[in-house]
């Protein structure tokens, strides 16, 4: 995986995704007419699908899992998986919850 930084100092790393042509074509054609890379045209798109506060609240989640699961690093690796299974769907059934009425 390739991992670089921008001027301001985010990493950024490099993936591969799979687009309708049409899509990439307006993608490109977007990119040049606003003198941008491709990739600050798709990484500009994902932010406005995913809302900055969604995006800072699942930042916010996985750091908040990451030290739950630091507490208990004393497991063994079935232990591990199992609590990570737990709290996965912990997180998705509370995320259900929130959004049906």
């Amino acid at each position: 995986m390739t991992v670089r930084r921008d001027p301001g100092g985010v990493s950024r790393r490099k993936t591969t995704v799979y687009l309708d042509s049409d899509v990439l074509t307006a993608t490109k054609v977007l990119a040049a007419s606003r003198e941008r890379s491709e990739s600050q045209v798709v990484e500009d798109a994902l932010r406005a699908y995913l809302g900055a506060g969604e995006l800072e609240a699942a930042s916010a989640d996985l750091r908040a899992l990451m030290t739950r699961i630091a507490e208990r690093a004393h497991l063994d690796d079935e232990a591990a998986v199992a609590l990570a299974v737990e709290e996965v769907q912990a997180e998705r059934t509370a995320r259900r919850s929130a959004v049906t009425p």
